[in-house]
């Protein structure tokens, strides 16, 4: 199953995961911190993020409520049907049309998606 987190502030649970559950994370060479899930890249705004993740056998859910700066909102269903999750969804995945001028000078626009991290059918 693919869940969406959301994360208030990722500073606060990297030092979080680093106390409690320092398994899950990693820290390369040059200070760059990676959470060890499997998941799309995060989509930022500000300290806020979220990320689609995959949870085989819900111990990430699990996991989760045991956190105190990482909540699952759930599918992409249960986020859409939830008027305060989508709140949360649309205020960190920015989801405005991009204009942009291509390689052959041509003025174009690009609207992200409606679901990061999800391969159109």
């Amino acid at each position: 199953m693919d869940v969406i987190t959301y994360c208030s502030n990722t500073s606060l649970l990297i030092a979080e995961l680093q106390e409690i559950m320092p398994s899950l994370i990693h820290v390369d060479e040059s200070g760059h911190v990676f959470f060890l899930v499997s998941k799309t890249p995060t989509v930022r705004n500000g300290n806020e993020t979220m990320a689609l993740v995959r949870d085989l056998d819900g111990s990430l859910v699990e996991m989760a409520e045991g956190l105190t700066h990482l909540t699952v909102l759930g599918t992409y269903e249960e986020v859409f049907a939830d008027p305060a999750k989508c709140v949360t969804y649309d205020r960190v995945y920015d989801q405005t049309p991009v204009i942009y001028i291509d390689e052959e000078g041509i003025e174009r626009t690009h609207t992200p998606p409606r679901m990061f991290g999800v391969f159109p059918e």
